[in-house]
């Protein structure tokens, strides 16, 4: 069973924010969407957290960082079972609320 958006953000029902709209367009735990539809969800808040990021340190990661990420990203998707990768995301997205 999931949690309702209220869970994880700052929404009350009928609050009129946009939260409070999505949650009454797809419910509660977004249960009038897809699988493929939260997906495609989730990649956008990641890309936007991701160039939030990328503006805030004024630069784009180094080569380096680049070519070690890429590493790591194609081992992940060559040996972590595909069921595993959503509870990597999910440890990956904890570890980054509350890293500083």
């Amino acid at each position: 069973m999931t949690k309702p958006i209220g869970y994880y953000c700052a929404v009350t029902p009928g609050d009129g924010t946009f939260l409070d709209h999505l949650q009454n367009q797809y419910g509660s735990t977004f249960e009038k969407l897809t699988k493929l539809q939260k997906l495609y969800i989730l990649t956008s808040l990641v890309g936007n957290l991701t160039n939030a990021e990328i503006e805030k340190a004024g630069s784009y990661s180094s080569t380096e960082d680049i070519n070690a990420i890429t590493n790591l990203i194609a081992q992940i998707r060559q040996h972590l079972p595909m069921g595993e990768h959503l509870s990597l995301a999910d440890a990956v997205i904890n570890q980054l609320k509350y890293q500083k």
